[in-house]
């Protein structure tokens, strides 16, 4: 009988190799490094969800992630689309820009350090630019982690696929 739940690869992952280094990263305060790799672990949750037919992530699978499970009180909400955007600014150029954001395809995110509200967004002052506190980001993310994971095993057929994503993804291992 197959496993539906591979316990040692979602600690192995999800915990040691995703949550923790961004945790690490930010109790020392390298929170742009922590940013970027909360934007490669969402790209990770995407290839976990994506469907059996398909091999590769696509900017459409990154978007339903963050739509589906990146939760931030704002006014108007924070699209997946801008995830992207905000992903491809940071990991592409180190700055909030991309092609996106350039063509206005989406508003350009900053980042603060635990702010409240989580999310700035002053029309008046600019129609293009939202602020959102980092820390909050990054929590979200996890939250996000937590209710997909459920997601994914719901269903035998769902999480048989999982297993096998998981097995072929990173993992620390004894020496």
């Amino acid at each position: 009988m197959t496993k539906l739940i591979e316990p040692n690869s979602i600690c192995n992952v999800i915990h040691d190799g995703i949550k923790q280094p961004i945790r690490l990263l930010l109790e020392h305060n390298h929170v742009r490094a922590a940013l970027t790799l909360t934007f490669a672990g969402i790209d990770s949750m995407a290839y976990l969800g994506m469907p059996a037919t398909q091999t590769e992530v696509t900017r459409n699978d990154f978007v339903a992630w963050a739509e589906s499970y990146i939760h931030i009180p704002a006014d108007p909400p924070i699209s997946g689309l801008e995830w992207y955007g905000a992903r491809c600014g940071l990991v592409h150029t180190y700055t909030p820009y991309s092609k996106l954001s350039r063509e206005k395809g989406c508003r350009i995110i900053g980042y603060a350090d635990d702010m409240l509200p989580p999310v700035r967004f002053e029309p008046a002052l600019s129609s293009t630019l939202v602020i959102i506190s980092s820390r909050a980001f990054i929590e979200a993310f996890f939250a996000g982690i937590d209710a997909f994971l459920i997601d994914l095993y719901v269903d035998e057929k769902r999480a048989r696929l999982t297993n096998q994503r998981f097995n072929s993804m990173f993992h620390s291992l004894p020496l």
